[in-house]
Order: structure tokens, then C-alpha cells, then sequence
């Protein structure tokens, strides 16, 4: 098994809005590598939409939501593409992935990540853990297929 806590305790970081922890983190993953970044990202993606499904029950839901989170980063020098964001949360819902199969992938994880700090946000710190350990055990499953 793959030790991916570096990558869970990133996600944490980002989410509490720790930004020296997570600068930190990001200095870790320059040395160590960020090789399974994408893999451990998009499995909290995956599982933190479909956990907040009920939030998405039709594609004006996922407008909606993504608004909201563009909103709510404006000023923080992040931005996300509204386009490719409604695709993602999609993709969780439906299982297709074919609209993002022409969007670089750096783009994915980076949207991703910023979607993941508006999905996670309301959890605890009781909450988040066991959320990160089912995070960890799909990338694992991913990582095996």
C-alpha cells in the first residue's frame, strides 16, 4: 500500500485555509514528488461530490453551486473555469467523462482542488478524517485497476 498521507494532509490544509501548512505541504511535495497528487485528488473529488449529491439535482443545481464557489474565491487570486467545473461534478454524477477527455489534466486537478475546498468546507475536523481514509482506500482501489 502506498503511503498517501502527504496528499490527504494537503487536501486538509487546504480545506481548514491553513496557508502556511499548506505552503509547507507543497514545499514537502517538491522533494518527495507529486506523483500521485491527480490519483488521491481525484478520488476526494470523486467521493465529496457524490457525497453532496442532493446539492446537484439538475444541471441548474451544478451552475448554481459553481457560482457560488467563483464567488466565494473572488479576490483570493484563484479563479475556476465554470465550464470545465460543471463538466467534473458531472462526470461524479453521471460516471461520464468524455467532456473532459480534451481538458489538460493539470487543469482537472486544479479545478478539482478548488471545488474540493468549497465541497469539504463545512466538515469537521471529526468528519474530515474518516472522510480522508475512504479517500485513501479508493485511490487505492484506482491505483490496483
Amino acid at each position: 500500500m502506498t503511503d498517501r498521507r502527504t496528499y490527504l494532509e494537503l487536501i486538509r490544509e487546504l480545506v481548514k485555509g491553513d496557508p502556511e501548512a499548506y505552503r509547507q505541504r507543497c514545499e514537502q511535495l517538491d522533494e518527495q514528488g507529486w506523483d500521485e497528487l491527480g490519483l488521491v485528488v481525484g478520488a476526494a473529488f470523486f467521493l465529496a461530490a457524490r457525497q453532496r449529491q442532493v446539492t446537484f439535482p439538475d444541471a441548474a443545481g451544478v451552475i448554481r453551486f459553481v457560482a457560488d464557489a467563483r464567488a466565494e474565491m473572488a479576490g483570493t487570486g484563484f479563479d475556476l473555469d465554470p465550464t470545465v467545473a460543471e463538466k467534473l461534478i458531472a462526470a461524479t454524477t453521471t460516471g461520464n467523462t468524455n467532456e473532459l477527455d480534451e481538458v489538460d489534466p493539470n487543469i482537472i486537478i486544479e479545478s478539482e482542488m478548488l471545488l474540493l475546498w468549497k465541497l469539504l468546507r463545512p466538515l469537521s475536523d471529526d468528519e474530515m478524517s474518516p472522510f480522508l481514509v475512504e479517500v485513501d482506500s479508493l485511490a487505492e482501489r484506482w491505483a490496483a485497476e
